[in-house]
């Protein structure tokens, strides 16, 4: 490894003055970019022990013989399928909290209807169930005790909303460092050239016609709103609508920032990103679902693509 940076530092010595020129260029043009407050976090970044490590796989797929671009491109997938166990999980969560809400729900408003002999019909737009009576004091008591019942539940066995949150958002972190890796790769110890294709001959200067910027922004949104397809029924918690409204705030912001950065970094993260949507997806199909022990839900579909193409939803 430090052979490889040896020789790095000799390429970029060796180079001609203009392509360092152009790298110093670009390094000064973010760098001076940057609002105050934010420079403490990118320096953090840049040198904390995750980088270095992701830094380090990088150098040792490059070292394998694969060139940066195609490495960058290999890491991303790599990444994705570490980190996916937590994915996995956060989804057999939320399918054992759906179940367990729907049991407990359907349980208490047949003891309350039992009681005040009245019976258990589908709301207006059949997506939940609810007491045939007229009477709001009662439906309001029955939804109360429901949803007492089920907070009880989800504390007692770990199926609250935000932890399952907090089991997807664990993967940003993860693409944020692995992205000042790349920064460390390009900006420093590193040959004066990336050989790209199509459109764009040098991966370490900007996308010129802002293509990558543009799908990762795509695809970010696109990841969005598949996962709406994973939820059988209207989800409007404080959670759900923070970690919309992130996401939103950090692809957006991300987009941005991308725009003025060496055009490895976008492609990167459209492999992250097209990597996302494809596991979004996967784990719709009921097979896979059953392959990972993923109890069923009824938005399982064994065609996920074609559902998101044609924004066609499965009825509950």
């Amino acid at each position: 490894m430090l052979v490889g940076r040896t020789l790095s530092r000799i390429a970029l010595e060796g180079a001609p003055s203009s392509s360092v020129l152009r790298i110093n260029h670009i390094q000064k043009r973010n760098a001076s970019q940057l609002p105050s407050f934010l420079v403490p976090f990118f320096q953090y970044a840049s040198d904390c022990n995750i980088t270095q490590g992701l830094q380090s796989m990088m150098d040792v797929l490059h070292s394998s013989g694969l060139p940066w671009g195609t490495t960058f491109v290999a890491s991303g997938i790599i990444l994705r399928v570490a980190t996916a166990p937590a994915h996995i999980y956060a989804e057999k969560l939320f399918a054992k909290r759906i179940h367990a809400t729907n049991f407990i729900h359907q349980a208490v408003l047949r003891k309350v209807g039992d009681y005040h002999r009245v019976k258990i019909v589908p709301n207006e737009e059949g997506t939940r169930l609810k007491l045939d009576t007229t009477d709001e004091h009662v439906q309001a008591k029955a939804e109360k005790l429901a949803d007492e019942t089920i907070t009880k539940h989800m504390m007692e066995n770990r199926l609250q909303a935000s932890r399952i949150q907090n089991l997807k958002m664990f993967t940003v972190p993860v693409w944020i460092f692995s992205s000042f890796a790349i920064r460390n790769i390009v900006g420093s110890d590193f040959a004066p050239a990336i050989p790209g294709a199509l459109w764009i001959p040098d991966l370490l200067m900007p996308d010129p016609y802002l293509v990558l910027p543009a799908l990762v922004g795509l695809f970010g949104f696109a990841n969005l709103f598949s996962q709406r397809f994973i939820y059988p029924v209207k989800v409007n918690t404080w959670q759900m609508r923070t970690y919309d409204v992130f996401l939103t705030v950090f692809t957006l912001v991300a987009v941005r920032i991308m725009m003025d950065l060496p055009a490895c970094i976008p492609l990167y993260w459209l492999v992250v990103s097209i990597s996302g949507l494809t596991q979004n997806l996967i784990l719709r199909h009921p097979r896979v679902k059953g392959l990972f022990g993923i109890p069923r839900l009824p938005t399982d579909s064994r065609t996920p693509l074609r559902d998101l193409l044609l924004m066609r939803r499965p009825k509950v």
